[in-house]
């Protein structure tokens, strides 16, 4: 699969099967992360990788009483890997300015992951919903880091087709002159 044909597919997948993911796949998909690009090369990025069900399945409490429902569904998830960055590493520059870089940086690799696992057939679901102090006291995430996402890995439950990954069909997307325009703003490009 070459990279377009990963963008095109990939969907956001919340029904998974039992199967874990192998360790050689897992690395690859934090490979794609580590050969992200960042700002100034910085890296101030770090990856949580959370493969323990009974450890998975208390994420959801760490958010707000009466949301948990929105991420009930990684409760069925062989893998999450929490996106955190650590200020220690940021750009001092950008900083000041009030740039903050280093979460752009964590989404890039973040993608690149969800990019990676989709190519090796395996569902992603971005969770941007969680309790930081919660999930870094559950996490044993050090204060040093921020976190900034969570990725939701597993084999789909459903099977794929042409049409669908994991029988979701692709959503509509906005056409490219609603989104582009010229440097002289206002014309399409």
């Amino acid at each position: 699969m070459d990279v377009f044909e990963a963008i095109k597919w990939r969907r956001s997948v919340r029904r998974f099967s039992a199967q874990k993911i192998e360790r050689d796949k897992v690395l690859q998909i934090l490979e794609a992360a580590r050969l992200a690009p960042s700002s100034s090369n910085r890296q101030a990025w770090h990856f949580v990788v959370v493969d323990d069900p009974s450890v998975i399945k208390q994420i959801p409490g760490t958010v707000p009483v009466g949301t948990q429902r929105i991420i009930a569904f990684m409760n069925d998830a062989p893998l999450v890997i929490v996106g955190c960055y650590s200020k220690a590493f940021t750009h001092y520059v950008a900083q000041l300015a009030g740039h903050e870089n280093h979460l752009v940086d964590v989404s890039i690799a973040m993608t690149h992951m969800t990019l990676a696992a989709t190519e090796l057939g395996i569902g992603s679901c971005w969770v941007g919903w969680y309790g930081e102090s919660k999930l870094r006291n559950l996490l044993k995430i050090p204060r040093k880091y921020r976190v900034v996402v969570l990725l939701v890995l597993g084999y789909p439950a459903e099977p794929s087709t042409k049409e669908s990954i994991a029988g979701i069909p692709a959503r509509s997307r906005k056409p490219l002159n609603e989104i582009v325009s010229h440097n002289k703003f206002g014309e399409n490009y």
